[in-house]
């Protein structure tokens, strides 16, 4: 650090002095900037460091109480995540205004780029929403900050961004002044605030896109030239444009919300912050990165409104689809309304199915897209899906209809999802009659409409619109269009006068239709007879009448184009290569070269051709008109006809291109983890090897956000010889079929783990780390089945060098880590492996930290630190819904735990709904031995305290068939255990073998578990035996089971069993003994908040 000159060294000694005597000790600076210092103190009162900041800087006379007024509004936003707290404000006695804010030891986002480079594209969109979401807070309250940068966002010790500064430059002079304090820095400053304007909400967003950019890139937008001065760098900048980031290797989607933010012209900015946002969530969405929530106020406070956000909702069962999935597709232009067929739509709206088939460009999606407007006008609710060919894949297909269906009826789709999340591997039964019956019973109707339905083919998604056909009823009609009659069961319903056909001869444009589409094309001259002979000509056909147009308005003669219409055999083939023939060359090259993809966008138009103005050229094919439709931001695709013809004419004039441009498409695909496509135009090419290899490379990100479905379809796809000698591609089937919980499967898929290990060329170094992974997986496998004896082996080399892995496979070493720790009774150890891991959590999806945060909760909780067990349940439920959603897997893991503590605490009614939450986890295996039995045993007792005795007893059998299936025996004592407890028929034999005397296991971890279960069962049973022997043999074994327990080590199963022994000493008799042993620990029970506790007792 510089030298500081002695008049500020002193001025330095006299504030740290003044801070001492605000109870702010060992003031030590670590930041100083235009308006101040500011200063590393401890603050001894309560015990923490924090920091200081002093305005040094010389102020106005109004400035102080400005400054006070200023900070008690930034006090009404210290509750957001993303924004720093300001514990006080105040004023030292030397009259310096001083701010107290938390200290971020990891220090800024600036300080993080500088030595650990720029974030990747998916970082700086988590940053982005973060941010977002602070500022449309602030806004919302009427708070400009006036100062986004780098170096005013902190990094908390969770890793999380957090905005600071507010305000702060609010300074009279400001840039206007020749000698005063400028405010904002150059780099960061809206071209309109240089320019003098005053600051707005749209300024701050510039600021923030300026952030982004930096974040992504390394570097500002607009740097500072050598010599050139801070007024130079004030003019240059605010006369530029959005910055260009063309050239950078980030998607599409990344890329124009950095433009857009960063528009010269704030009307060209998002109109605020959440709309910033919500691009941001979307861009997630899209490119397949984790989904953050925005998070911004609830209720709406005064100051700069903004439009509310939708919360996402991300769903992890199929890939990454475009919204427009989900919607009609936008044309480029208007189209003619076709009035003649709305109407037949309307007479026969009753009906169950709507067929629309005819070839490709009779316009049967647009028909279909007019209807859907029609209805949604008139109030009804209708859902959307364009499918294609990953449709065939049922579990995709599926996932795809509950989205489309959300958009319609948002509720039903919430419980859609869950029955999908629930069994993975065949929910389609149990989606498809929720469906039915939940529209049925709710007395709602929902249009569906399947779009390109020919593209289908798969047996068992044609089985799920057959069911729905079959078992449906009025509350669900179908319209799908098709370029082929349909493969359904069509006759029963033509027979009932339940099906509605439009084909060929019905979309057909008549005379009057044709004269009225060309009115509206506009350009186009012909004389009425004319039209009669070009309606004759083309059938009607609405492909064949815009090509027409479209040659047309590049020259041709009507008369000479009629003569040729009638000459020629396939009039299709001759127009369109009439309109190419039209083409400039390079036009012509670029449309074949991008239509093998089945969308397209800027960057992967650049990357097929290698033109930099990509994305300028498709937005201006789309306005011509030349048959490339609109499909999301940035996002086109073109008329499946046209495709056609430009792909047959690519492969007749550069049939040697066409494999590699397939691979650079795939390559594209692969950069931006939309690995579904880049197998798919890798094995187009013809190239396995090449698709398996990006397998390789791409399967962890989805690993690591739970998309095994989505991996599983994917590796599907693949050839069983590009993965014979690939053990990688195993090991994925292995981790697929675990979190399945498919026993046989992962054996199988194991075995050929094995073989390929046998047979494939590796290196030493990677034969290890294949082989560590796979001991990894196996230590799920174990955990699962609740066995401990082996998990310390399989994990020590993931544990002992973790850096030589992805995150993911010490992430999860350090989870099963922290499970055999609990089972050992070492819950201190348990803990610690949860803060070990943090890092390596930090580093994958969520799920990883969920199950961290749950383990580390039930180690809490056994050592009676309630408090903690609560907060790390809760912020484990928070964590999953916020970035899974309220259906996901590990959501419910959270809410089966969190459901039992609030049991324990007394808080019956939140026990239950969440309780309830997690019955779901039993098709998925239940996430673990721990997880069930909150699931099934808390939440029979919570049932029976609400009267459902016959709810509890079909739980508690549910719970005993899934311990018999997955051979769980701690599951099945406790579901022997809770049916004593409440008075429920046990089988003769049981009741025999577990009231035979029994020594516990002390070597057995789960052992000593299922034993001290099973004497807690021949406890009860004895109380619950007339005759004083009973009685007496009941306290006997009562008292021998506390003794096993080291209540220093286990302070709550020592609480558990002391309450059975004052039971037990009460049920023979001892009343006085009973009330020495219950009174202590009923008093602890109060001080820790435990309520059922004590009033379960006694329970039978």
């Amino acid at each position: 650090m510089a030298d500081i000159p002695p008049t500020q060294r002193s001025s330095t000694s006299a504030i740290v002095a003044e801070l001492a005597a605000e109870g702010f000790e060992d003031a030590e600076e670590i930041g100083r900037g235009g308006f101040g210092v500011v200063y590393r103190c401890a603050q001894p009162d309560l015990d923490r460091i924090v920091a200081v900041k002093v305005l040094t800087a010389d102020l106005d006379p109004d400035a102080l109480q400005r400054f006070v007024r200023e900070q008690q509004a930034m006090g009404r936003l210290s509750g957001h995540p993303n924004i720093v707290a300001v514990f006080h404000a105040g004023t030292t006695h030397g009259g310096h205004p001083y701010l107290v804010m938390p200290y971020h030891a990891r220090g800024s986002l600036e300080q993080r780029i500088h030595t650990a480079g720029p974030l990747d594209w998916s970082a700086t969109l988590r940053l982005g929403v973060k941010m977002a979401g602070a500022l449309e807070t602030a806004h919302r309250t009427g708070i400009l900050h006036r100062d986004v940068k780098p170096s005013n966002i902190l990094l908390s010790d969770y890793n999380e961004p957090e905005l600071t500064d507010f305000g702060i430059a609010r300074i009279q002079g400001g840039f206007h002044t020749t000698t005063g304090i400028v405010t904002g820095s150059p780099a960061f400053a809206a071209p309109e605030v240089l320019r003098g304007a005053p600051a707005t909400a749209a300024a701050d967003l510039y600021g923030l896109g300026a952030t982004l950019f930096c974040a992504l890139t390394g570097h500002v937008a607009y740097e500072r030239r050598v010599g050139e001065q801070v007024l130079s760098q004030f003019l240059r900048v605010s006369a530029q444009p959005a910055p260009d980031l063309t050239e950078a290797d980030i998607p599409d989607e990344v890329r124009a919300i950095i433009e857009h933010t960063m528009a010269a012209d704030p009307a060209e900015r998002p109109a605020s912050a959440a709309e910033l946002g919500a691009e941001l969530v979307a861009a997630q969405r899209s490119t397949g990165a984790p989904v953050d929530v925005l998070r911004v106020p609830t209720t709406q406070r005064s100051g700069v409104l903004a439009a509310p956000v939708p919360r996402p909702h991300e769903r992890t069962t199929a890939p990454p689809t475009p919204a427009t999935k989900y919607r009609p597709p936008t044309p480029a232009r208007a189209t003619l309304a076709r009035k003649r067929l709305l109407e037949q739509l309307r007479t026969n709206e009753h009906v169950r199915l709507t067929a629309i088939h005819a070839p490709s460009g009779f316009g049967k999606t647009t028909l279909a897209a007019q209807w859907h407007d029609e209805l949604v006008a008139h109030g009804a609710a209708v859902a959307w899906l364009t499918v294609d060919e990953d449709d065939d894949n049922a579990a995709w297909f599926l996932t795809h209809l509950v989205e489309a269906v959300r958009s319609a009826v948002p509720d039903l789709a919430e419980h859609l999802a869950a029955l999908l999340d629930a069994d993975p591997g065949d929910p389609a039964r149990a989606v498809l009659t929720a469906l039915v019956d939940g529209l049925h019973t709710s007395d709602r109707r929902v249009t569906l409409i399947l779009d390109d339905w020919q593209r289908v083919t798969g047996s068992a998604s044609v089985a799920a619109v057959r069911f729905l056909l079959e078992h449906g009823c009025h509350h669900l009609p179908l319209v799908l269009t098709s370029t082929t009659r349909l493969d359904l069961p069509v006759s029963r319903l033509r027979i009932h006068g339940e099906l509605t056909e439009i084909d060929a001869a019905t979309l057909r444009f008549d005379t009057d239709e044709v004269r009225a589409f060309l009115a509206e094309a506009g350009g186009v001259h012909m004389t009425p007879g004319e039209i009669t002979e070009l309606a004759r000509a083309t059938d009607g056909w609405i492909a064949a009448l815009q090509l027409t147009v479209l040659a047309l308005r590049a020259g041709e003669d009507p008369a000479h184009l009629l003569d040729s219409l009638a000459a020629h055999p396939d009039i299709g083939a001759f127009l369109a290569e009439n309109v190419l023939g039209a083409l400039d060359p390079d036009t012509l090259d670029f449309l074949m070269t991008t239509s093998l993809c089945e969308r397209i966008c800027g960057g992967l138009a650049t990357a097929l051709t290698g033109r930099a103005d990509a994305a300028e050229l498709l937005a201006d094919l789309a306005d011509r008109g030349l048959f490339l439709l609109p499909s999301g931001p940035d996002w086109y695709r073109y008329h499946q006809l046209f495709a056609g013809y430009l792909c047959r004419r690519l492969a007749k004039d550069r049939p040697g291109e066409i494999a590699g441009l397939r691979l650079r498409a795939a390559e594209w695909f692969a950069r931006h983890h939309l690995l579904n496509d880049a197998v798919e135009h890798a094995l187009a090419a013809e190239d396995p090897e090449r698709a398996a290899d990006f397998v390789e490379d791409g399967a962890r990100y989805l690993l690591e956000r739970s998309r095994v479905v989505v991996l599983q379809g994917i590796l599907a796809k693949l050839p069983v010889s590009a993965c014979r000698t690939r053990p990688r591609l195993h090991l994925f089937s292995v981790w697929i079929d675990l979190l399945m919980r498919r026993r046989v499967a992962t054996a199988a898929s194991l075995a050929r783990f094995e073989a390929a290990m046998a047979t494939a060329e590796l290196t030493e170094a990677e034969r290890t780390e294949l082989r560590t992974e796979a001991d990894v997986a196996i230590s799920v496998r174990e955990m699962f089945a609740d066995r401990v004896a082996d998990l310390d082996g399989l994990i020590a080399d993931a544990l002992a060098r973790p850096e030589a892995f992805p995150p993911r496979i010490p992430g999860v070493a350090a989870n099963i880590a922290t499970f055999a720790a609990i089972q050992r009774f070492d819950y201190d150890a348990a803990r610690r492996w949860q803060l070990w891991a943090t890092p390596y959590h930090e580093a994958t999806g969520p799920f990883l930290a969920v199950y961290g945060r749950c383990f580390a909760g039930l180690a809490a909780r056994e050592q009676l630190d309630i408090s903690g067990a609560d907060e790390l349940f809760t912020s484990a439920l928070d964590h999953a819904t916020e970035t899974m959603g309220a259906t996901a897997h590990a959501t419910r893991l959270a809410c089966a735990l969190l459901g039992e503590l609030r049991y324990e605490t007394g808080d019956l009614d939140q026990a239950t709904e969440l309780l309830e939450r997690s019955r779901e986890l039993s098709a998925e295996g239940g996430g673990g031995v721990d997880f069930m039995l909150a699931t099934y045993a808390v939440g029979a007792r919570a049932r029976t305290l609400r009267g459902d005795r016959d709810g509890a007893r079909d739980l508690l059998d549910e719970g005993s068939t899934h311990a018999e299936r997955l051979e769980l025996p701690r599951l099945a004592a406790r579901m022997h255990n809770e049916r004593v407890r409440l008075g429920f028929a046990l089988d003769p034999g049981v009741i025999a073998a577990l009231l035979r005397e029994r020594e516990i296991r002390r070597d057995d971890a789960i052992g000593t578990l299922v034993d001290e279960i099973d004497e807690d069962s021949a406890v009860r049973l004895l109380m619950a035996e007339p005759g004083a022997d009973a009685h007496r043999r009941a306290v006997e074994r009562a008292e021998a089971l506390l003794a096993g327990i080291d209540a220093e080590r286990r302070p709550m199963a020592a609480l558990r069993t002391g309450f059975l022994l004052g039971s037990a000493l009460r049920r023979a008799g001892r009343a006085a003994d009973a009330q020495r042993v219950l009174a202590p620990l009923t008093r602890r029970c109060a001080r820790l908040g435990l309520v059922r506790l004590p009033l379960d007792a006694a329970a039978r």
